[in-house]
C-alpha cells in the first residue's frame, strides 16, 4: 500500500505559486517514500527550504542539503530512504564564472539575475550569485550549463565570457550597506521596521514567529532595547549591525547599522 502524505499541509502557502512549488516538493517526498529511490530538489528559497526540511525530518527520511557555496541561501536538497547514505555530488549542482569581456566593464548582481531571467529561465533553476575578486559566480543545475556556456552572452549592456569552474570561487565578503535610520525609540521592533523599511507590524509579527536573533539568540520581546555593537538577524531577510547611536535636534535617536541583505527572497 503507497504511503502518501495528507496534502493538507500545502494549506501553509497562500500564494498560488507557492502552493504550486510545495507540492511539487511533496510529490518528490512521496516518491522516495513509496519507490525508496532518490531524489532532488529544486533550488528552494529559505521559507521552502525550512518547510521542506521540516517534512522531510518528520517522514525520517535522509536528506542532505547543498547550494554550491558555503552557507549557501538557496539550496537543492538530496532525499533519500531511511538510513541511506548519501553524495552531495548527487544533488548535480554546477558553478559558472561569468566575466565582462571588455576588462574595464563592472557588472552587478541585478544585471547577472535580470540576464538570466531574459532567457526565459526559472528561478529555481539556479541559486546564489556571488561577486568575486574579478567576475561572478553563480551555481546552477548541471542540466542548464550546455544552454548557458553557449546562449549566455550579455548581463545588461556588457557582453560576457560564461565558463565551467572547478575548485574554490574567490568570493568576496560582504561588507554590507551603511545607513543612517531615526527611531522614536531603540526599541529592537523600531529598529527592524526602519532598517528593513518594513511597518512595524511587520517587525513584530518576525518577531512574534521567532524569526529575529540578536547575539544568535531568538528574541521575543518587541519591545528589547537594542545597544551598539549588536547584531539583530531577521531570518530570510538579512542582518544589521548596530555601529552608534545619536540624539537628533527633534528628540529622535539616529542610528548609524550596516545592512546586510539576504537574497532569499
Amino acid at each position: 500500500m503507497k504511503h502518501s502524505i495528507n496534502r493538507s499541509v500545502l494549506k501553509y502557502w497562500d500564494e498560488k505559486e507557492a502552493r504550486l512549488e510545495a507540492a511539487h516538493l511533496l510529490d518528490q517526498v512521496n516518491g522516495v517514500l513509496n519507490e525508496e529511490s532518490k531524489q532532488v530538489t529544486p533550488f528552494l528559497s529559505f521559507a521552502m527550504r525550512e518547510w521542506a526540511e521540516a517534512i522531510i525530518s518528520k517522514e525520517q527520511l535522509a536528506y542532505l542539503v547543498e547550494g554550491g557555496f558555503p552557507e549557501a541561501e538557496r539550496v537543492r536538497i538530496l532525499i533519500g530512504s531511511k538510513r541511506e547514505t548519501l553524495d552531495s555530488k548527487d544533488t548535480d549542482i554546477s558553478l559558472l564564472k561569468i566575466n565582462a569581456t571588455d576588462s574595464r566593464a563592472q557588472l552587478e548582481h541585478r544585471q547577472i539575475l535580470g540576464s538570466l531571467m531574459g532567457l526565459g529561465l526559472r528561478r529555481d533553476l539556479f541559486g546564489d550569485i556571488h561577486a568575486g575578486q574579478s567576475g561572478f559566480y553563480i551555481a546552477t543545475t548541471l542540466e542548464i550549463v550546455p544552454f548557458l556556456l553557449n546562449q549566455w552572452t550579455q548581463a545588461g549592456r556588457e557582453k560576457i565570457e560564461v565558463s565551467l569552474f572547478k575548485g574554490e570561487p574567490d568570493t568576496l565578503p560582504d561588507l554590507g550597506e551603511e545607513r543612517r535610520i531615526t527611531v522614536n525609540s531603540s526599541r529592537l521592533d523600531a529598529v527592524i521596521a526602519n532598517a528593513f523599511e518594513v511597518s512595524r507590524s511587520i517587525a513584530q509579527e518576525w518577531i512574534n514567529q521567532g524569526k529575529v536573533r540578536k547575539a544568535g539568540l531568538v528574541v521575543f520581546k518587541a519591545e528589547a532595547e537594542v545597544q551598539p555593537n549588536d547584531i539583530v538577524s531577521c531570518r530570510g531577510y538579512g542582518r544589521i549591525k548596530l555601529l552608534e547611536c545619536s540624539q537628533t535636534r527633534k528628540e529622535r535617536i539616529a542610528w548609524q547599522i550596516l545592512l546586510f541583505r539576504s537574497h532569499r527572497h
